[in-house]
């Protein structure tokens, strides 16, 4: 750990009066500590279908105006959670369901398996890019894959400034995105349709400055093509939540692939595919959070049967042994339901969108409550040991689509902590409560202290600084599923403020600097000054919180008082009290600049100086007693200059009587 007791001290007088330290030292809470993303937060779909995810909880209503959305959507929300804008593909409204200026007539289509998603311009809170898709379907649908800019200023009155640029055409319906490596910028990936661009991914890159229409390219998989009537170039394209695996359906031909994507470079490469016809009408698809589950589902076009699957990742073969989470005979009534899209949501649990035939609402959408476990223990539809219908949209109505969004917002561990310093209360959150019947925690640190005892949301006080693994068992029914995850406990920053003395003294009308070391913020008071340096001209108590590059803070303090410079009238060097047997200053001093004491006689010889004021004169003159009587002393200290105050002098003179 980085440490600093480089506490340069100018223009001081070091007076240590008492034994007694004072020094306050205040354990404050990390600033920078995990902060759940909350851009995929709002959801706009379907008829009027709202739900927002605030607090881990889903809550359903309807939108304030009706609207509806066959297909897929697209929707964002800024850091704070706050629905900025979504789209169909055709328009795009704000968060107060309002159309944007310049807001319709976007070259997507409403009837696109993922008509849209909305980026925001890295590095601004105002720009978005919307992304729209159409459907290919020459010589009636050809305007391809657009962007579009909106732009949201802080005063208000938000717009699209650049609108249907076009970036790709013979395109199939589908597009995600992800962010770069980097943590920063957003890779957005189409895919191409029909004989020519059937088998090719366009991956762009999307900077602060620039969208790159020049994608990376890769050649690879089942080409989606077909003739008007096919719906190869329908259904989902998603992106694991860490950026490393994508997979996609093609329908018709029954085709799942599974690949693994480059979020440095853009490429998709390492096809994992299940054989044409294994999975015809495949439709909605999505990774579980922990990257290692793939789901999908299968809407047969008719009668048939619906089915919902699971795929283990970690197999080396995924799709030798898919597993069916549930399933259901369609006969082509109005009140059968048929699986659509599917959508991870930041509760940790996947959504299944489900639309009736004929009628194509549907009150309530599908619910996977458990994804990272499985098989059935994935508990589609079972909540607390009991089936349900998933989660009812309060009014709105489910239809085929669900929101489109890049999968870095749902990047979101099972369990995450706030406050990693020592001395904190490490608070650990559980992301998906659901079917937990109870919780057993190893900490990792058997000396430490649970404060929280909430087993679902416990804290903990580790007793050292370094690094701890915590281990989750979670039970439900005879199951256990264990989660793990290493977290660090940072030491506090060494700030020592005078070498850790409890009082500094000055001389009364100079000043003195404080340094408080190097670190990565500081917050002085009184005066709330951010620099590292503080220029001292009065008495007073002075702290300082310092904030280190592991966001640990941790607090000094130090009285400042000016100097009460004394010198004895008289001395004894005969003395049995040690303080009367020599003359010199009061005290115990240090931080000047220059000092000098001399002592004359009366007639004005020298007869004794020093620089040092620790020391003081014996009485003696070249080593033979002085006789008794009065003498004359001359002192002399200069201060440091600061950046408040040049260096001064303080000149003291008087007379001292010599006693044997």
């Amino acid at each position: 750990m980085k440490k600093s007791k480089n506490s340069t001290i100018k223009g001081i007088l070091t007076l240590v009066i008492s034994a007694f330290l004072f020094q306050a030292n205040i354990f404050g809470q990390t600033s920078c500590d995990y902060k759940l993303p909350r851009q995929a937060e709002n959801w706009v779909f379907g008829n009027s279908a709202l739900i927002n995810f605030a607090n881990g909880d889903a809550n359903a209503s309807v939108g304030a105006l009706n609207f509806e959305f066959p297909n897929g959507t697209s929707a964002i929300s800024d850091a704070d959670g706050n629905l900025k804008l979504f789209s169909n593909g055709m328009l795009v409204k704000n968060g107060g369901f309002y159309t944007i200026t310049n807001g319709t007539d976007l070259n997507g289509n409403s009837s696109a398996s993922q008509s849209s998603i909305i980026i925001p311009q890295p590095g601004s809170s105002t720009k978005y890019y919307v992304f729209t898709v159409d459907m290919y379907i020459p010589p009636v649908f050809t305007d391809g894959i657009n962007y579009s800019i909106a732009e949201l200023p802080a005063s208000g009155g938000s717009s699209i400034i650049s609108k249907n640029n076009i970036l790709l055409n013979e395109n199939a319906q589908k597009i995600t995105a992800t962010k770069h490596s980097n943590g920063r910028d957003f890779w957005i990936v189409a895919h191409g349709f029909g004989d020519n661009k059937g088998n090719k991914f366009y991956s762009y890159l999307l900077n602060d400055s620039i969208l790159n229409t020049n994608p990376i390219i890769t050649s690879m998989g089942h080409p989606q093509n077909g003739n008007i009537n096919s719906n190869n170039g329908a259904g989902s394209m998603k992106i694991s939540p860490d950026g490393t695996k994508l997979a996609l359906v093609i329908p018709d031909d029954g085709v799942v692939e599974i690949y693994d994507f480059n979020n440095s470079s853009g490429k998709v490469s390492n096809l994992k595919s299940s054989a044409p016809g294994q999975f015809t009408y495949a439709n909605g698809i999505e990774f579980s959070p922990d990257n290692n589950k793939l789901y999908f589902t299968i809407s047969p076009i008719g009668n048939g049967t619906n089915f919902l699957y699971q795929l283990d990742l970690a197999q080396a073969d995924p799709f030798a042994s898919p597993f069916v989470v549930h399933q259901f005979d369609v006969q082509g009534g109005t009140n059968d339901s048929l699986f659509g899209a599917l959508q991870l949501a930041t509760d940790g649990k996947i959504y299944a969108a489900k639309y009736k035939v004929g009628a194509n609402v549907k009150p309530n959408l599908g619910v996977i409550y458990n994804p990272n476990r499985p098989q059935a223990a994935c508990n589609y539809n079972e909540l607390d040991h009991s089936t349900n219908n998933g989660l009812f949209l309060e009014g709105g109505n489910s239809l085929i689509g669900l929101p489109n969004f890049a999968s870095s917002y749902l990047d979101i561990p099972h369990f995450y902590y706030i406050n990693k310093c020592y001395k904190d209360t490490t608070k650990i959150t559980i992301r998906n409560k659901a079917n937990i019947d109870n919780a057993d925690w190893d900490f990792g640190d058997p000396a430490g202290n649970q404060v929280i005892m909430d087993e679902l949301k416990p804290g903990f006080v580790y007793s050292d600084p370094g690094d701890y693994t915590i281990n989750l068992t979670e039970n439900y029914g005879p199951e256990q599923y264990v989660y793990s995850k290493d977290i660090r406990i940072n030491a506090l920053p060494d700030i020592v403020l005078a070498d850790g003395v409890d009082t500094l003294f000055i001389l009364e009308n100079s000043s003195i600097q404080l340094d408080a070391g190097e670190w990565d913020f500081y917050k002085w008071s009184p005066g709330g000054s951010t620099e590292r340096y503080l220029d001292v001209t009065g008495e007073g108590l002075y702290s300082v919180m310092v904030t280190d590059s592991n966001c640990c803070k941790n607090t000094d303090s130090v009285y400042v008082k000016y100097a009460k410079i004394n010198f004895p009238t008289a001395f004894n060097p005969k003395s049995n009290v040690i303080s009367n047997s020599e003359f010199k200053i009061v005290g115990q001093f240090g931080g000047f600049k220059s000092f000098k004491l001399s002592i004359f006689n009366r007639w004005g010889q020298l007869l004794f100086e020093t620089d040092d004021p620790s020391n003081g004169w014996d009485g003696t003159y070249k080593g033979q007693e002085s006789p008794v009587g009065t003498y004359v002393y001359s002192a002399i200290f200069e201060s440091y200059e600061t950046s408040v105050q040049a260096s001064m002098v303080v000149k003291k003179r008087g007379t001292v009587t010599l006693l044997r």
